[in-house]
């Protein structure tokens, strides 16, 4: 099916909309919100137009073609495709490997907008509860709880493959898994119709009929005889026992129960030899077991068997493989007449005969013997049949059946979610696989798995998560430019000003994991210069309020004086102005010296120009102080006056003149009386006081007048603002001075004045003195 639309990335009309909301709601893998802006104008450059940022319009009739991404793939499975480049139309079909069944839609396509349909991958699990040790509530007839988990099931009832209870109150039925696996789905064919039934299925580590296990699924309504019912967990719940609980009065038949999981070892992972027996190989908590019924041999023998194989006899035991082990056993020999015998990997201990020692070294610390003690002859062991399965030490030249000990080879195919690639070298134990996401996904989860010994691989399978950003906002006075064409998950937008402008803030902006650029956009402010250069005698005019790019300078002289050079100059998209800067000179007339002849009198005039004022102070010529580029970043605003710099000069250079006598054609203008020379620093200062940013406003800049600073004008005694605050500091130094002169003397008297009130006169009629003679 070919779109109906193409995205070419031009502004192909001044209102792009959609014709209905139909054709807008039909936009799927590139953004269309272009078509619902409105104003955009033609011949205006998309980047630049305010409103209209989008980079992609919608041409309805052309065709563009779209393709889907990696549909993903479950663990144990594979995938082919009917087209390779994975187009509009191309089918995925899904196979499991040896041994999973294939749960869920075994097909997919590639939509027209770029998704698969249906949305949701399937599931490659393997039935665990298959032959495993089952129970009931009760048995009616023939109908043992064994035929529910015999591999084979019916349409219809049949006694010889379904199981039934009495007519009972709340009756039930479960399997013992032998061990915990990850239950995630649990399918029931009936043998019974009922038109109305409530049934429970529970997984847990609790023997249902004495304790209750968290509930996996309930379903309620009318059950068919030979119909499935499918019951899968909420999430994967971990359990050994999975039960059917039947609430109500009846009774429950079951012809298959199925239990499914992905985390199971499968047979078909085991290694497999020519001359083992057929079924003889099982696996339990990531090992494979292989019995060998049918060449019995000695101790020794055995050992060496197995070890030649890859194997060993079984070298370790706990409770839950002493159960797996004896139920194993139990159904390969119940209909025997004389049970089996196994050799197990135990030997008695030479230098300790009360202890034995597995054939790893490790000592037997859990033991399943029948019976303690036995004779010191005896220094092997096997499983007896007679006692249950259960330890006996036996004579190691006794011919016995054994079980061979193996490690699965291979981890298998793992999960791949939709939009991913793993890279690995293969998938045998020990090796390690990577993952990765397209463009514009996360990876959600552990990037590295590891194939581990148990044939299973570490950590969960990671998953890859869309990502995308919203438009990025425009600015004014610049441009935006997405980097890849994309909006996703790293990608990156770029930002730039047009001439005059200069960027303030970050030009790439980076899509982050929270769909958000990873930062606020820049912003373009105009280039201003700094104050043009001033020039003795001379004006400067500004064509604008502010020195932004594009103003322009432009000189003139005072009266009296002529502009060598340009007139003008302007602000540089740089920051510096562009042009040379003038020089106001005054023009001068000389004639040289006349000669006296008896009969003819000649005079020369010559006319030139030489800067005024000229000082020998030095024989170069005056340094004008540049100005480096200094952008403000201020917008420019036509409310405030321009900012004038004071720029100080340096003398103009003297020109070196001959013994010539200069005859001025014109009378002298009145000099002022000679004063001391005080060099004053010169400020420039507005001609006019007109209102900034008015219409048709010129702004003028003049320089002062040098002409009344020579080494001739007389200096006057002025005193600065310097002298004044010293002045007024050491008067303040006086006063103080003298007033605290003041107070010390008032209180040296007030205290001799204290003193005299306080004695009195003293005389013979004092009471408090004693006079001389009376001591006498």
């Amino acid at each position: 099916v070919p779109a109906w639309w193409s995205a070419n990335g031009l502004l192909s009309a001044s209102r792009n909309r959609c014709r209905d909301r139909a054709a807008c709601s039909r936009q799927s893998a590139v953004d269309l919100r272009l078509a619902m802006a409105s104003g955009c104008t033609t011949g205006i450059p998309l980047l630049l137009t305010l409103g209209c940022v989008l980079l992609a319009t919608a041409v309805p009739g052309t065709a563009t073609e779209v393709h889907c991404g990696y549909p993903g793939v479950p663990a144990h499975c594979s995938v082919t495709y009917s087209k390779d480049d994975l187009s509009v139309g191309t089918v995925a079909t899904y196979t499991c490997d040896a041994g999973y069944e294939l749960l869920g839609p075994g097909r997919r396509m590639c939509s027209a907008n770029g998704t698969w349909t249906p949305p949701n991958i399937p599931f490659c699990v393997l039935n665990v509860a298959a032959g495993k040790a089952p129970l009931q509530s009760s048995t009616m007839g023939g109908g043992v709880p064994q035929k529910a988990v015999d591999g084979s099931t019916s349409a219809f009832f049949q006694a010889d493959t379904c199981s039934l209870t009495e007519a009972e109150r709340s009756p039930w039925w479960y399997v013992n898994l032998l061990e915990p696996y990850s239950v995630q789905l649990v399918r029931l064919d009936w043998g019974t119709t009922s038109p109305e039934a409530t049934v429970v299925v529970r997984v847990g580590n609790n023997r249902p009929d004495m304790g209750a296990n968290p509930v996996c699924n309930r379903f309620t309504g009318p059950l068919e005889e030979g119909r499935p019912l499918f019951l899968p967990c909420a999430t994967p719940m971990p359990g050994a026992f999975v039960s059917v609980h039947l609430q109500g009065q009846g009774p429950l038949s079951i012809c298959e129960v199925f239990v499914y999981t992905d985390q199971a070892l499968p047979v078909e992972r085991c290694p497999s030899f020519r001359d083992q027996p057929l079924g003889s190989t099982t696996t339990y908590n990531g090992k494979c077991y292989i019995f060998y019924d049918n060449q019995p041999a000695p101790f020794e023998a055995s050992m060496r068997f197995c070890e030649a194989r890859g194997g060993t006899l079984v070298d370790e035991t706990s409770p839950a493989l002493q159960g797996f082990l004896s139920w194993e056993l139990y159904k390969r020999h119940r209909h025997d007449s004389d049970s089996g015998q196994y050799w197990m990997g135990a030997t008695r201990d030479p230098r300790d005969p009360a202890s034995w020692k597995w054939l790893n070294g490790r000592e037997v610390t859990i033991s399943f013997w029948n019976a303690p003690g036995g004779s010191r002859e005896n220094n092997c062991s096997r499983f007896d049949g007679t006692r249950g399965w259960l330890w006996s030490d036996t004579n190691c030249e006794h011919a016995l059946n054994f079980v061979c000990q193996h490690r699965p080879t291979t981890c298998g195919k793992p999960e791949r979610p939709a939009n991913s690639t793993i890279v690995a070298r293969n998938f045998e134990v020990g090796s390690v696989i990577e993952y990765r996401c397209a463009p514009g996904h996360l990876l959600v989860g552990p990037n590295i798995r590891t194939c581990l010994a148990n044939g299973f691989y570490s950590e969960f399978a990671p998953k890859c998560r869309y990502l995308e950003c919203g438009p990025p906002a425009p600015i004014p006075n610049g441009s935006l430019m997405l980097t890849n064409g994309t909006r996703h998950y790293l990608s990156s937008v770029e930002y730039g000003c047009r001439e005059g402008y200069v960027l303030v803030g970050r030009s790439i902006l980076v899509c982050d994991v929270d769909q958000r650029w990873n930062g606020p956009p820049p912003r373009c402010e105009p280039v201003m210069c700094r104050a043009p250069t001033p020039i003795a005698h001379g004006l400067v005019r500004l064509s604008a309020a502010s020195t932004v790019f594009g103003t322009v300078a432009e000189y003139d002289c005072e009266p009296g004086f002529l502009l060598s050079g340009p007139g003008h100059i302007s602000c540089g998209p740089s920051g510096f102005w562009q042009g040379d800067i003038p020089v106001c000179l005054r023009p001068t007339t000389t004639r040289p010296p006349t000669t006296m002849a008896p009969t003819t009198t000649t005079t020369a005039t010559t006319t030139s120009f030489e800067p005024p004022t000229p000082e020998p102070t030095s024989s170069k010529r005056p340094p004008l102080i540049p100005t480096k580029f200094h952008p403000d970043f201020a917008p420019d605003r036509t409310d405030q006056r321009p900012t004038f710099l004071t720029t100080t000069l340096a003398p103009p250079r003297a020109v070196p003149t001959a013994t010539t006598t200069v005859l001025p054609t014109m009378r002298p203008r009145p000099q002022p009386p000679p004063q001391p020379h005080q060099p004053r620093r010169p400020a420039f200062r507005p001609v006019d006081n007109d209102v900034a940013g008015s219409a048709g406003h010129r702004t003028i800049m003049s320089p002062p007048d040098l002409r009344g600073f020579s080494d001739s004008s007389p200096a006057g005694a002025k005193l600065n603002m310097g002298g004044f605050i010293a002045l007024g500091v050491f008067g303040g130094f006086v006063v103080l001075a003298a007033v605290i002169t003041i107070v010390v003397i008032v209180i040296r008297r007030c205290r001799r004045k204290m003193k005299t009130v306080k004695l009195g006169p003293i005389g013979p009629a004092s009471p408090s003195v004693r006079s001389p003679q009376l001591r006498r």
